[in-house]
């Protein structure tokens, strides 16, 4: 509860003659502060501000300057700068007990519970001052879960006070503390009978209600609010979330217009802005506004998990795992950001990442529909089809209704070859609805022309399009069918109808590319992605394809300037940097390529491929130091994969570090035992160790694998001239040379004969 102002200090100038009369013709500062609340009771914060600044700029221990100033900066949040106000005022001599109450709701706004309890003692003064201030302790008590001291603090405030609305409002917030939902709305209850515009209560009960799913008595609450205060912007927000939530974008998108009418700069406003942009499938335009809300408070949750999701859903996939991340750092358990987490590594091609990021809530939560749906992406990316199917069967037995996990289903047992599948896309595509995508009919689509059934596909595609209207992605399978029946004109002209709809429709452009291509027209080809960046000027695909096509022409300057504005246009995609960084090594500008390998993997921590890039280039720089580190880190990312570790044992041979290369191999040949890569390696290693007979035996185990490769006897060959066997090295590079001629196998036959 805010105190009223206590009775304004007048100034008194006594005017000892007309010249100096007329030179004193500026407001005082007393009349400064009045026109400041005027300005504010007409919602004009901004301009009461300034004018509360300019009464301070003429007496700086203007009290109830400092006090009214206090309340502005509360009432808009900058809590740090209202505390500040609230002490000055306090120091200056305004009433203490009132200053205190509000420097306490100053600190419990920011969660600094601790220092309302060291530094504001319950107060002395009037009974109504000393229980809001209880009050307002026990709230700070509850927050460091100290409900026994809450408890106690309350009841003495209770006996002191029982007709204060704080200390009914700090009553339900300590039931609420003790999951007695039905204790906490008696004590709201009592606290509105006291005071029916208690604010603090009524957004506490409109909270509580949304929570326990009772939104039309929520509404009644905010408007209540409302009416009391036109220009409550959290009330506005309120409203704006119950609507969301019942599907009403367009009251929602009013209530928002309302909020930032009031206040144009609040970060939540635009956070639900963007919100209701996702829901509308506005995804651009939520990226946008979500730009604009994390660049003011980076570390934001809410906006961080609807970043994630947004970037999903536009396919930027590490900057949406970067976000996720950073999520789940702060909230572990998150169930929604666990599941996308783990739905995106799926989609990286990290199906291990995934299964790691997924497993807690699978035994925590294993059976919501979402987490056995994640669950069943991620074994059929491990192409585990009958643990997928079980997922997805069992997602579906739970939802039966969803079109999506019949879809799933429907894959698993396309890859299984089972004869339900097509009855299962048949069924999905029957449920699907207008909003759905039409996953199912899709599938179906896809799967004619997998099988080359191409006039079975274009009356599917025909049928799709009276469902749902033409769109570029059916134009686009049009022209695969075209393709497939071997009629370019058409398959042109479908591509393009694709484009018309959407001049940014990449996958169109790709494919008349191909066929310029495969005309003889380079050039025609470029244009096509030139014009899919005149719609869109940052699209990355179509930058990388400008890249190639430079490459192909051996333009090396255009390629590296597409490479480099992708890499500019997309700061956290590391397509652009991968490629940028390996031509910068092949140019032997090495620390060139160490500076984009670091960027890459700043804006991209721990991605597989980001390590991959560094160590190699670390390596190049006989860095062999670091260039473990990264390739080690690369294999803690990577476990049960041979490929890292045989790329860790290839820096411990340049260090010359023979007994570690060995057992980096032994442990990826325990990944993969039929690695070749690791066993000649492992031979070679064995070989420069002096143990000639451990290498004849790893020569001798890849013969029998791969009886008609020639590494086999190569690495027999390698052993024998090692250990001065020259007969028997040039027996197996000859039998190595027959099984795959080569001029270096000849080289080697002539350095056994020497």
């Amino acid at each position: 509860m805010i105190h009223p102002v206590s009775t304004s200090r007048l100034l008194v100038f006594l005017f000892l003659g007309a010249g100096l009369l007329s030179a004193c013709d500026s407001q005082d500062s007393t009349a400064l502060v009045n026109e400041a609340r005027t300005l504010a009771a007409a919602g004009d914060h901004k301009a009461a501000i300034i004018q509360l600044k300019n009464a301070l700029a003429q007496d700086e221990d203007h009290a109830e300057a400092r006090f009214a100033l206090g309340t502005l900066y509360f009432e808009q949040l900058e809590l740090a700068s209202a505390e500040k106000e609230f002490r000055r005022a306090r120091q200056a001599g305004y009433a203490e007990n009132a200053a205190n109450i509000m420097i306490a709701r100053t600190l419990l706004g920011q969660r600094d519970f601790q220092r309302v309890l060291d530094e504001l003692p319950a107060s002395t003064g009037s009974e109504a001052d000393a229980a809001t201030l209880n009050a307002l302790r026990a709230t700070a008590e509850l927050g460091l879960n100290r409900k026994d001291d809450a408890r106690k603090t309350l009841q003495r405030a209770l006996d002191a006070a029982p007709g204060n609305a704080d200390v009914h409002l700090a009553q339900a917030h300590l039931a609420l503390a003790d999951n007695d939902v039905a204790k906490a709305r008696q004590a709201l209850d009592e606290a509105l009978r006291i005071d029916a515009g208690h604010r603090d209560s009524l957004h506490l009960k409109g909270s509580l209600l949304r929570a326990i799913q009772e939104p039309k008595e929520a509404t009644a609450v905010y408007r209540e609010i409302l009416r009391i205060d036109p220009r409550n912007v959290a009330a506005r927000l309120a409203l704006a979330d119950l609507a969301i939530a019942d599907g009403r974008l367009e009251d929602a998108r009013k209530e928002v217009a309302a909020a930032l009418k009031t206040r144009p700069g609040n970060l939540q406003a635009r956070y639900t802005e963007a919100v209701i942009d996702f829901q509308e499938k506005k995804v651009p335009r939520a990226r946008d506004t979500l730009a604009a809300v994390l660049k003011a408070a980076p570390d934001y949750g809410p906006a961080l998990l609807l970043a994630g999701a947004v970037e999903y859903a536009l396919g930027n996939l590490q900057t949406a795992e970067t976000h996720l991340n950073k999520v789940l750092k702060a909230a572990p358990n998150n169930l929604y950001a666990v599941r996308l987490l783990a739905a995106t590594q799926v989609r990286l091609g990290r199906a291990d990442d995934a299964s790691r990021t997924l497993a807690p809530a699978l035994k925590a939560a294993g059976e919501d529909v979402g987490v056995l749906t994640v669950a069943g992406e991620i074994a059929l990316a491990r192409k585990d089809y009958a643990r997928a199917a079980t997922y997805f069967e069992d997602a579906a037995q739970r939802n039966p209704d969803n079109a999506a996990l019949r879809t799933e289903l429907a894959i698993t047992r396309l890859a299984q070859g089972d004869s339900r599948a097509m009855d299962d896309l048949q069924a999905a595509a029957a449920l699907e609805g207008e909003d759905s995508g039409n996953r199912a009919e899709t599938l179906l689509i896809l799967n004619q022309l997998k099988q080359k059934q191409f006039d079975a596909a274009l009356a599917r595609i025909a049928a799709l399009e009276k469902k749902q209207g033409a769109n570029p992605l059916t134009w686009n399978y049009r022209g695969g069918a075209y393709l497939g029946k071997q009629d370019a004109a058409r398959a042109r002209d479908s591509f393009g109808q694709a484009l018309k709809l959407d001049p940014a429709f990449y996958p169109a452009a790709a494919n008349l590319a191909q066929l310029d291509l495969k005309d003889n027209r380079p050039d025609a080809a470029r244009q096509r992605f030139e014009g899919i960046l005149k719609a869109d000027p940052t699209h990355l695909n179509a930058m990388l394809a400008l890249a190639d096509a430079a490459m192909r022409a051996r333009d090396e300057k255009a390629y590296v300037g597409w490479l480099e504005k992708a890499a500019a246009a997309h700061p956290q995609a590391l397509p652009p940097r991968l490629a940028l960084a390996r031509h910068l090594l092949g140019k032997g500008e090495r620390n060139k390529a160490l500076a984009l390998a670091r960027e890459a993997l700043n804006a991209n921590p721990g991605h597989p491929a980001a390590l991959d890039l560094l160590g190699s280039v670390q390596l190049a720089l006989g860095d062999t130091v670091n260039a473990q580190g990264s390739y080690r880190s690369l294999a803690e990312r990577l476990p049960g994969q041979a490929m890292p570790l045989i790329k860790l044992a290839a820096v411990q041979v340049a260090a010359k570090d023979l007994p570690g290369a060995r057992k980096s191999l032994l442990d990826a040949l325990l990944a993969q035992p039929d690695s070749l890569d690791a066993q000649m390696m492992l031979g070679h290693v064995e070989i420069q160790s002096g143990r000639h007979d451990e290498a004849q035996g790893i020569a001798r185990q890849v013969q029998k694998q791969q009886p008609t490769a020639a590494a086999g006897f190569i690495l027999e060959g390698d052993a024998a001239l090692a250990r001065k066997d020259h007969p028997a090295a040039l027996a197996a590079f000859e039998r190595a040379h027959k099984l795959a001629p080569a001029g270096a196998l000849l080289l080697r036959q002539q350095q056994a004969l020497n």
